[in-house]
């Protein structure tokens, strides 16, 4: 499949792009050390089993799928796929830009309350339609719930 914008063509083998754009700023933020790193607040266990459950599958089911960007709604789908990366890159800037303050993971971005953790959830949801995968779908709906719930509880 190719993906084509003008005269340049783009060979997409599978979703394994999903999981990267997604993981990116996490791994950044992995490896540049919080100066003043504390105690993160408990989670309660059940979600965040649920939580990581859903990670997990959502992170590597992309691999076995490929992206199909010719479907009948691929184009307001591959927009809102921008615009929910778009929004969390910037939030992300945001949070390194401002010195790394916990306060930042949470505040509200362009009246989104918490984009960092409900910008990557609809980039998931998202994906499922051009992947056709009801398992993404739900695997994304899981990690989103548990996810924005813990975030809510901790930030």
């Amino acid at each position: 499949m190719l993906l084509s914008f003008g005269d340049v063509s783009i060979p997409i083998k599978s979703g394994a792009l999903i999981p990267l754009l997604v993981v990116l700023p996490n791994v950044v933020w992995m490896l540049v050390p919080k100066a003043d790193a504390g105690a993160s607040p408990s989670e309660p266990l059940v979600l965040t089993i649920l939580e990581n459950v859903g990670r997990f599958v959502a992170l590597i089911l992309p691999f076995f799928f490929s992206l199909d960007v010719h479907k009948k709604f691929s184009a307001p789908v591959l927009i809102g796929m921008g615009l929910a990366l778009a929004v969390y890159y910037t939030c992300w800037v945001r949070y390194f830009a401002g010195g790394r303050a916990d306060a930042l993971l949470g505040a509200p971005f362009l009246g989104i309350p918490m984009p960092m953790a409900i910008a990557p959830i609809v980039f998931l949801v998202l994906s499922s339609y051009l992947m056709s995968s009801w398992w993404m779908l739900g695997a994304a709906l899981l990690f989103g719930v548990a996810h924005i719930w813990i975030s809510v509880l901790t930030l």
